[in-house]
């Protein structure tokens, strides 16, 4: 259990996690679709490659991400002495 005097850096430092884990996800979600148009001219596996690589590149960011995040949340909760031992 984490003390009441931690719990207000702990979560300062979990929003900034947060955010920072959305920031990567968004720029991808808004920039991949930009080059796409420009890519449709191929094709990979019956599909345009910019729709395949769009599709599956965020599909890719999304992962990593979220794995970045959960192992970067679990050095925070370590750190403030929150982790959960199973």
């Amino acid at each position: 259990m984490i003390e009441r005097k931690e719990r207000k850096p702990y979560w300062r430092h979990t929003k900034w996690q947060m955010m920072a884990s959305l920031i990567p996800f968004l720029v991808a979600l808004i920039v991949f679709p930009l080059y796409a148009d420009q890519l449709n001219g191929s094709r990979f596996l019956g599909f345009p490659l910019g729709y395949f690589l769009v599709c599956h590149g965020l599909i890719v960011v999304a992962f990593i991400t979220i794995a970045s995040f959960v192992n970067r949340q679990d050095a925070i909760d370590h750190w403030h002495g929150a982790h959960e031992d199973i």
